[in-house]
């Protein structure tokens, strides 16, 4: 039964991971669209991960109840520790492409902050932003 629950969890990494890289190469082309869609398809998914994660503990937990004094390694047999370890690198590797979106999502978070402030200009009094400057979007000369 832990094997299922591991292998489960796994799938659902997976998942987040091959969705995580489809939002990278679309925020890359500006396919805002389809990242909001894949949104909650991605909340689903974390939901199951989490759902598994909590049956997985649950059975882990009672069988260091039933076996006091053992060390879990020692209860896992040699599949079951094989899969504790590539979930814990697929754990890893979800890490690592998040935080290349986030980069991603942040460097895009600036670019639009940037090019609003330059066609509403606000003015700063200490780290607050107050007023807008009076601005024009076409500016006419005589």
């Amino acid at each position: 039964m832990i094997s299922h629950h591991l292998k489960s969890a796994i799938s659902k990494i997976d998942e987040l991971i091959e969705l995580t890289k489809e939002d990278i190469e679309d925020i890359k082309l500006a396919k805002n669209e389809k990242i909001y869609k894949r949104t909650k398809i991605k909340d689903e998914v974390i939901t199951l991960f989490e759902n598994q994660k909590q049956l997985l503990d649950g059975k882990l937990l009672s069988l260091i109840k039933r076996n006091q004094g053992k060390d879990l390694q020692d209860l896992l047999n040699d599949n079951e520790k094989a899969l504790l370890e590539e979930l814990k690198s697929r754990l890893k590797d979800l890490k690592r492409v998040n935080k290349d979106y986030a980069r991603l999502v942040v460097a895009v978070n600036e670019f639009y902050a940037s090019l609003f402030d330059k066609i509403f200009p606000t003015d700063m009094e200490n780290y607050k932003k107050i007023n807008p400057k009076s601005f024009s979007l076409i500016e006419v000369s005589a």
